[in-house]
């Protein structure tokens, strides 16, 4: 923005910066880029990281501040809440309200793996605690299904609609504004998933005017974090730690270790993994469970292994 001094010459004038209205509009323009819980997670860091420093933002400052704001936040959180922050910081530089973008220079921290393995017993504990007898819990239970026939993600599963399913072929088609990679993904069901969905859709309210399949119990939308505490509460029931995207972790290991290895690129696709390397993550797992298996199993670890003191023994007489 610039206007001219009483020589006619072109002199820069700073703009007001109100990053309240600016995260608005970086909202706005994103909504159309990517899915809506990608957005609203955006939406939720920004709000926190403008309310925490309120009118304390300052272009000197807000470097600072944005590492104040990410301090103390485990690798996984710290790069989603970066990600966003330096995402809209980028958009009010190239609109003019910052020389540059403050954050373009902090790095993210390293992935970290945290893929977790739960047993069949945790699993058949889980699916035993919910009550089928009300709403919420039948489902629950129909999302713990679900998720273990096809290992989608919770904020996936929050969006579906009746009409996502085709239960007549077996199959569940995501859209793409539903998957975290805007791609559209087909998610082969089983049988038994197929009569779980049914009959959650059979107990549907008649007045219900949300085609929501895992909804509340007025026909409302749920998020992510109450599904989390759903599963908090069935933690404590059964005296394990679960959370639904554990629940996907199990799918893609259990998966894996019932086909042959080259089921990972069938199985990077049910998953929506944009990468290879993030579905090989799990295959690193099943060589964790392999290499178990051949220390218990392996002959010449039974020969000379348990027999080993035996074996000394005799030749100490010798």
């Amino acid at each position: 923005m610039s206007k001219k001094d009483e020589d006619g010459i072109l002199m820069k004038v700073k703009k007001t910066v109100d990053f309240e209205l600016l995260a608005e509009e970086y909202i706005l323009m994103r909504e159309a880029e990517v899915s809506k819980y990608t957005v609203n997670s955006i939406r939720r860091t920004l709000k926190h990281f403008l309310t925490c420093f309120d009118d304390a933002l300052t272009e000197k400052s807000l470097k600072l501040k944005a590492l104040q704001f990410l301090s103390g936040k485990n690798n996984e959180h710290y790069n989603k809440q970066l990600q966003a922050l330096r995402g809209f910081l980028q958009y009010c530089a190239s609109e003019g309200y910052l020389e540059a973008n403050p954050c373009a220079a902090i790095k993210y921290k390293p992935h970290t793996n945290r893929i977790v393995q739960h047993s069949e017993e945790v699993i058949r504990k889980l699916l035993d605690a919910p009550d089928r007898n009300t709403w919420a819990g039948l489902r629950d239970y129909t999302a713990m299904i679900l998720t273990l026939d096809t290992g989608i993600r919770p904020n996936e599963l929050i969006q579906l609609c009746i009409s996502d399913f085709d239960f007549a072929n077996g199959y569940l088609y995501l859209r793409e504004r539903v998957t975290k990679t805007k791609q559209k993904r087909t998610l082969p069901i089983s049988d038994v998933c197929v009569s779980a969905i049914k009959k959650l859709i059979h107990y549907r309210h008649a007045n219900w005017e949300s085609q929501l399949v895992f909804c509340s119990w007025r026909g409302e939308e749920i998020t992510t974090g109450d599904l989390r505490d759903r599963f908090r509460a069935y933690s404590k029931a059964i005296g394990t730690q679960i959370t639904p995207y554990h629940l996907r972790h199990t799918f893609a290991l259990y998966f894996l270790r019932n086909s042959s290895k080259t089921g990972v690129f069938a199985l990077q696709k049910i998953m929506g993994h944009s990468k290879l390397e993030q579905t090989k993550n799990y295959v690193a797992l099943l060589d964790a469970d392999i290499q178990q298996a051949h220390q218990t199993a392996s002959p010449i670890a039974n020969l000379l292994g348990r027999g080993t003191g035996k074996k000394k023994a005799v030749l100490m007489k010798i």
